[in-house]
């Protein structure tokens, strides 16, 4: 395996990690998404505690992601059915 090392900052404090290349992109991204979620939470809620806005970041954002796989997975359901649906019908023509 072809590793690379990288270093995030998360809440304002450094991460050296060791990944592999195509998951670079992805963890910077989920790293930048994480920041923005605390500089939000930071920007409306009176929390000053680092570890605080961290724990809502990380819940918002991991919410956000089920929300958007049970979407998708619900989209792939009905896709699956009206297939089925179209099926039958032709089966009963």
């Amino acid at each position: 395996m072809n590793e690379t090392s990288i270093r995030i900052e998360l809440a304002g404090r450094a991460y050296p990690l060791t990944v592999l290349p195509e998951e670079e992109a992805n963890i910077r991204k989920a790293a930048a998404e994480i920041n923005e979620s605390i500089a939000r939470l930071k920007a409306s809620y009176p929390m000053t505690d680092k570890q605080d806005l961290l724990a809502m970041a990380a819940l918002e954002v991991t919410t956000r992601a089920f929300n958007q796989a049970t979407a998708q997975a619900r989209a792939e359901d009905i896709a699956a059915v009206e297939d089925l649906e179209r099926l039958l019908s032709s089966i009963r023509s």
